[in-house]
C-alpha cells in the first residue's frame, strides 16, 4: 500500500508518541525518598479485613526474604515506579524471649515490695501459681510475638507485632517503630495490623493496614530469592488483592528481578528501535 507524504508523516508522529508513553510507564526514581516515606501516599482507605490466610507456619515464614513489589492500595498516580534499592525483610518469631522478660520483670517488682519474711513467701507462692497458670494456659489463645526487621539502602526499621495460634495470619502492632529509617524521613509511626495474604515456600504477601484515614494501607510481595518471582506469579498477586478489593494500580519495583529488566527491555526499546529505524527510512 502507497502512502501519501502527508499521510507517512501523520502516522510517524501517532508511532512515536506511543513510544514515549511505553517510555513513561517505566520512570525512574533513583532521587525519591525511600520506599518507607509515609508521606508519598494519597490516604483514602481505612483499615479492612481482607480475609488473612487461616493457616500459616510461622516457623516456616521466619528468616530472610527479598521484595519484590510495593502496591500501594491508596488512590495515588498510577503506574510502575523503578526503585534502585533493595528491601530486606527478616522474620523472627520472639515469644519466648518476651515472655521471659516479661516474668523477669514482673516478679523482680513484686519482689522488691516485699520486705517482710511472710510477704515474701506468699510472693513466692503467688509466682508458682502464675507459672502453673500459664503453662495449662490455652496456648492457641496466648499471645506470641514477631519482629520484623525492614532493611532497605544501609537502613533499618524494627516493627513489633503479636498474634495466636487461633489468628496466626493477622499480626497486630505493639510498640512503635525503631531504626535509622525513622530519623531518614519524616516518618509517621505505623499503627495498625499485618494481614498474610498469601505464604507458601517461596513467597510471602504482606498487606500493611493503618488504623485510621492518616495512615497508609499498602502490600508487600517477598521472594525467598533476589532472583524474585516471575511475571505470571506477580499477575496473580495482584489480581488476588484487586479480588480482594483493593486498588492495584501503583506498583514500586525494588530489587528488580532479570525477569522484570527483560520485560522492560521489550516493551520500551524495542518501539524506540522501531521507530528510529522508520525514521531512517523516511530521512
Amino acid at each position: 500500500m502507497h502512502l501519501t507524504p502527508f499521510l507517512r508523516l501523520l502516522f510517524f508522529q501517532q508511532f512515536c508518541t506511543f513510544c514515549c508513553f511505553a517510555i513513561n510507564q517505566y520512570p525512574s526514581y533513583d532521587d525519591m525518598p525511600t520506599t518507607t516515606d509515609r508521606n508519598f501516599y494519597t490516604n483514602s482507605l481505612i483499615c479492612m479485613d481482607i480475609k488473612p490466610q487461616h493457616s500459616v507456619d510461622i516457623e516456616q515464614i521466619t528468616g530472610l526474604w527479598y521484595g519484590n513489589e510495593i502496591i500501594v492500595h491508596t488512590q495515588d498516580i498510577p503506574g510502575v515506579y523503578e526503585y534502585q534499592s533493595c528491601v530486606i525483610i527478616h522474620l523472627n518469631d520472639i515469644t519466648e524471649q518476651m515472655r521471659n522478660h516479661y516474668s523477669s520483670s514482673q516478679y523482680t517488682q513484686q519482689y522488691n515490695q516485699r520486705r517482710s519474711q511472710d510477704q515474701q513467701q506468699q510472693q513466692q507462692q503467688q509466682q508458682q501459681h502464675q507459672i502453673q497458670l500459664h503453662n495449662t494456659y490455652n496456648e492457641r489463645s496466648a499471645p506470641r510475638y514477631l519482629r520484623l526487621i525492614w532493611s532497605e539502602s544501609d537502613n533499618n526499621l524494627e516493627y513489633m507485632f503479636n498474634y495466636t495460634e487461633r489468628s496466626p495470619g493477622l499480626w497486630k502492632n505493639i510498640a512503635e517503630q525503631r531504626g535509622s529509617l525513622v530519623a531518614l524521613n519524616p516518618y509517621k509511626q505505623f499503627t495498625g495490623t499485618v494481614q498474610v495474604v498469601k505464604a507458601v515456600n517461596d513467597h510471602l504477601v504482606l498487606t500493611f493496614c493503618g488504623n485510621d484515614m492518616a495512615s497508609s494501607i499498602y502490600t508487600l510481595v517477598l521472594s525467598r530469592t533476589q532472583k524474585g518471582l516471575s511475571l505470571e506469579e506477580l499477575r496473580s498477586i495482584r489480581g488476588l488483592l484487586s479480588r480482594r478489593g483493593l486498588y492495584t494500580e501503583t506498583i514500586r519495583k525494588v530489587c528488580s528481578s532479570a525477569a522484570t529488566t527483560t520485560t522492560i527491555i521489550n516493551s520500551v526499546l524495542l518501539p524506540l528501535i522501531a521507530c528510529f529505524a522508520m525514521l531512517k527510512s523516511y530521512f
